[in-house]
């Protein structure tokens, strides 16, 4: 049974993460931001301040995007384990909350706790709420799919 959950976590964080990924990709030229400095931002919390450092863009852009994706399925894994046996329309609706504390523990407990608070400071908290949302949202679907195979 863990190790079912703890499949469908890691299949569940995979498409969070890609769906999150996706609508930074689309929202970021609708909103005049800097996609690449986004990317290189979530490298922060492993190389600190050299994440934005000249002449590290790609160690930053492939650190961040890693990181982005081990932290998605890390909380894929938590939305799994935590999740019942629910209609699809009930696990769909269980994501958005979930989003919405995935964004309030990123932000206020876990980066900060690993001294880079700093990595969110200019974001806008409307902006990464709405990206946490999708996110949630992502998550279960990801979770949904992974329990119809």
């Amino acid at each position: 049974m863990i190790g079912t959950r703890l499949r469908e976590g890691i299949g569940a964080g995979i498409v969070g993460g890609v769906v999150s990924a996706a609508w930074g990709l689309l929202m970021s030229p609708i909103l005049g931001t800097d996609l690449v400095r986004e990317t290189r931002l979530a490298a922060g919390p492993l190389l600190g301040a050299a994440a934005l450092a000249p002449g590290n863009a790609s160690l930053a852009l492939v650190v961040g995007g890693a990181s982005h994706m081990a932290v998605s399925v890390a909380w894929g894994v938590v939305f799994a384990l935590a999740s019942r046996s629910r209609s699809p329309a009930a696990t769909l609706a269980a994501g958005v909350p979930f989003g919405i504390l995935v964004w309030i523990a990123m932000f206020h407990l876990v980066l900060p706790l690993l001294g880079a608070a700093w990595v969110v400071v200019s974001f806008s908290a409307a902006r990464a709420m709405a990206e946490h949302v999708v996110y949630g949202l992502g998550v279960a679907l990801g979770l949904l799919l992974m329990r119809s195979r």
